[in-house]
């Protein structure tokens, strides 16, 4: 039977959803889109965010963005700050709280990456970054 592109993506993605609920986030306090909002915060910890750019990189409808944004402020990991230039725009900031679990956060993500990659070499994952890319810029011209 051949191999589907699709289908090895999905089951690495399901795969790795599976890893990040079980062990990145052990104690199950956030689904995938929330993680991926705390992330991009702690990636661009010192830049404006907004909601629209939590949308851009997850790829997720904006009111399921909305909602998990509004159960991390529940849990208080974020706050929303009104900017002082547009009074229609908000950003979204992390918490003391949310900086303290920022070190566990990455430290066990950065163990799933070493884990990913073991016994794939430089120039095999260099491969991979670029068919990656190929991919991403042909689902983009699909869309």
């Amino acid at each position: 039977m051949e191999r589907n592109v699709v289908k090895e993506i999905k089951d690495i993605h399901c795969q790795i959803n599976k890893y990040v609920t079980n062990d990145v986030d052990a104690r199950r306090m956030f689904n995938m889109t929330q993680l991926q909002i705390l992330l991009h915060l702690y990636r661009h910890e010192d830049e404006d965010v907004c909601q629209k750019d939590f949308e851009e990189e997850t790829h997720v409808k904006k009111a399921s963005i909305t909602g998990a944004i509004d159960s991390l402020i529940d849990k208080g990991f974020v706050y929303r700050e009104q900017s002082k230039d547009d009074k229609r725009k908000n950003y979204i900031r992390l918490t003391d709280k949310a900086l303290a679990y920022k070190i566990d956060f990455k430290n066990r993500v950065d163990i799933l990456n070493e884990r990913i990659i073991e016994n794939i070499s430089k120039e095999e994952l260099e491969t991979f970054y670029k068919v990656i890319d190929k991919i991403r810029e042909n689902v983009k011209e699909i869309r």
